[in-house]
């Protein structure tokens, strides 16, 4: 399941820099097009080159979107139990996580990628990090922790062995 949508992603950056970060070599690919292949109908009469265009771009940040919730489900797996209801207040921050992850990996070269997309990718990975590790909890809408793995962060675990059975033990 992907955390965003290619709309989410569009409604975040804006369409034309979108289209521009998912621009083919051709340069056939315009926002019209793009907008007309996510809704699905087009508006006028595109060329078939142009329609192609459209539509691998419309599959690669698709794509990508998925990948980059996979992505971030391994950091998260190891902390929580997936899949975390939509309804939940992280919800909302796993959505700009996703995009702004997803926005570093289609800005693929250097006419694209800035120091700041970067920078904020790699925030978005630290607090990954942090989640995986336990320093940061994800919470529920509610305000309470959002179910883990049952993993010990800090003390003993809770054990079945009966530690009671044994006779006191003497001080010498």
């Amino acid at each position: 399941m992907a955390y965003a949508t290619p709309q989410r992603f569009i409604q975040e950056y804006g369409l034309d820099e979108t289209t521009q970060l998912l621009a083919d070599e051709q340069q056939l690919l315009t926002s019209q097009l793009l907008s007309d292949a996510l809704a699905g109908s087009w508006t006028g009469t595109p060329s078939v080159a142009e329609q192609a265009a459209a539509n691998a771009a419309k599959d690669r940040i698709t794509r990508k979107l998925v990948t980059v919730s996979n992505f971030m489900d391994g950091y998260l797996r190891g902390a929580v139990t997936l899949p975390l209801s939509v309804n939940d207040a992280n919800a909302g921050t796993l959505e700009e996580c996703c995009i702004a992850l997803v926005r570093e990996g289609v800005a693929d070269d250097s006419d694209n990628v800035t120091e700041r997309i970067v920078d904020i990718a790699d925030r978005w990975r630290t607090w990954l990090k942090d989640i995986q590790s336990g320093k940061v909890t994800l919470v529920t809408s509610a305000g309470d922790e959002v179910p883990g793995r049952g993993r010990v962060r800090t003390g003993q675990a809770a054990s079945a062995f009966n530690w009671g059975a044994f006779p006191p033990t003497r001080s010498w």
